[in-house]
């Protein structure tokens, strides 16, 4: 594997301009609470990630949350992150975690992360955390798309990271020296999924026309593309009232592709959170926030997508759909759309989220996998998950509290289960 010196990542977390003021940074930092509008304007300065944002905070119900800001000796705000806390039932201790955060000017972290870290440890240790997890939105290597595809459908997930990388970051590389020797343990670095991905599927959309994004698809992508357009679908965005046709799509997709789908009070909470954050902002667009698209013919909704666009990235979050006219192609179309709306609003990062490489070939989300593949993305590792244990008395407490607590979950769900099955049995 060569090491390169990386373009710009295609990223939720690019590198800052060189013309930002978080290039130099003056005297000793310090890291204090700061308002939700103040760590918003500092994440849109630093391409932060949506799960940093308030309204991210805000939909993560059951969990305490906290904006922190970094500043310089002469008190020029230079990061800013959301710490989500839970804590250990009846007692002040608690679990601190920042995901894909915080927002920082990485590479110049990186010359010094002791600096940059430590005043939010302190902080954390303050608060009685007795662990502190970051998702580090670091690039760590890029691979080329063609290739990763010919070796996934040859030889399955596990494989392609043995593959020759485009992009192998030298900041990534001196980041986690310095968290291994400082006692920041990987989480889900073999790819089993913990907290939010270390692999992800972004295709670059700077600078490129939309006949340009067309030709970077595979030729099975472009055939689709035009296969939806003769059957008639229709794209459109919609707010909350897209949920119940968004939740039926994914649950009928989770049952076809055999994975466990969240609640539909996990959504409704996360779209109200998004959507009350573009309140009070007439005239102008909302800094962060979430719609639903929706792929039709004819007013028959056949495919369903939650999607986020904060500052310069649009996410792909959630999505589902039906095996009602499949030939129409609406996954297809509905994605297409998104990614030119991105383009026009000047977007530099179509993000398809995640994968599993622990889920193997013969996984149906290997087909996702492709399916992102072949709409131009690339595959991104990024640094990912590392967590601090502060106390490893209470840490281990907490463990224990959460499996007693997924414990009772899944008796609850399994009676509820065996009731809805003996009323079936009365109709």
């Amino acid at each position: 594997m060569t090491e390169q010196t990386p373009a710009p990542a295609p990223t939720s977390a690019p590198t800052p301009d060189p013309g930002s003021v978080t290039a130099t940074v003056a005297g000793p930092l310090t890291v204090r609470e700061i308002s939700a509008d103040e760590a918003v304007d500092t994440l849109l300065e630093l391409g932060g990630s949506f799960l940093q944002t308030p309204a991210w905070g805000r939909a993560k119900q059951g969990w305490r949350r906290t904006h922190l800001g970094w500043f310089d000796g002469d008190g020029a705000r230079v990061g800013a992150g959301l710490v989500l806390s839970r804590t250990i039932p009846r007692l002040s201790h608690s679990y601190a975690y920042l995901p894909e955060g915080p927002g920082l000017p990485w590479d110049v972290v990186a010359a010094d992360p002791a600096r940059w870290l430590d005043p939010l440890v302190a902080w954390a240790k303050g608060r009685k955390a007795f662990a502190l997890r970051l998702g580090y939105p670091v690039v760590s290597r890029i691979w080329d798309r063609e290739p990763v595809k010919k070796q996934v459908v040859e030889n399955g997930l596990l494989s392609f990271k043995s593959l020759p990388t485009a992009v192998d970051n030298p900041t990534a590389r001196t980041l986690e020296a310095w968290l291994d020797r400082n006692g920041w343990l990987p989480l889900g670095a073999d790819g089993v999924a913990v907290g939010q991905p270390r692999l992800l599927c972004i295709v670059d959309l700077r600078g490129r026309t939309e006949a340009e994004l067309l030709k970077g698809m595979n030729q099975q992508w472009r055939r689709n593309v035009k296969k939806a357009e003769k059957a008639g679908v229709q794209v459109r965005a919609v707010g909350p009232e897209g949920l119940d046709t968004f939740h039926e799509l994914y649950v009928e997709s989770a049952e076809r592709d055999n994975f466990l789908p969240r609640p539909k009070a996990y959504f409704d909470a996360m779209v109200r959170a998004f959507d009350s954050e573009g309140a009070g902002t007439a005239g102008d667009e909302p800094r962060v926030s979430a719609r639903f698209y929706e792929a039709h013919v004819d007013g028959d909704v056949l495919a369903s997508a939650l999607m986020i666009r904060f500052g310069r990235t649009f996410s792909y979050v959630y999505g589902g759909s039906t095996e009602r006219n499949r030939d129409a192609r609406a996954s297809n179309a509905l994605q297409w759309q998104a990614m030119r709306d991105a383009a026009a609003a000047g977007c530099e990062a179509y993000d398809f989220r995640g994968f599993n490489t622990s889920l193997g070939a013969t996984s149906p989300l290997t087909g996702l996998l492709l399916f992102k593949l072949g709409a131009g993305a690339d595959v991104v590792e990024m640094v990912g998950e590392r967590e601090l244990v502060i106390s490893r008395f209470w840490h281990f407490a907490f463990a224990r509290a959460m499996a007693a607590r997924i414990a009772i979950n899944k008796r609850r769900k399994a009676a509820r289960a065996s009731t809805d099955a003996a009323d079936a049995a009365d109709v």
